[in-house]
């Protein structure tokens, strides 16, 4: 490996439009519930309505599953499976 290539090992780059897959577990914030069971997860421009993400889940970080996701809009839908951080921003 060159030394430039291990420089630049494990780097990657951000985009707005992630690309996930059915079965992807990720770790979000839910930004906004409009319903007791649903939330609403914005990453970059990708929106993905995760059920069982209610009100309670507003603001904290949590793993979802991913169960359908259209790469062409960047929307999708999740499975919420727990809670696993606070936001900074809460009081």
């Amino acid at each position: 490996m060159s030394l430039l290539g291990k420089y630049f090992k494990g780097w990657r780059f951000r985009d707005t439009t992630p690309s996930l897959e059915k079965g992807d577990v990720i770790e979000v914030f839910v930004a906004e519930s409009n319903s007791t069971t649903e939330g609403h997860v914005y990453v970059g421009d990708t929106h993905l309505i995760v059920e069982g993400a209610g009100p309670e889940t507003v603001e904290k970080r949590v793993r979802v599953r991913v169960t359908e996701f259209d790469e062409s809009s960047s929307t999708g839908r999740g499975e919420f499976l727990e809670v696993v951080g606070e936001s900074s921003y809460t009081s």
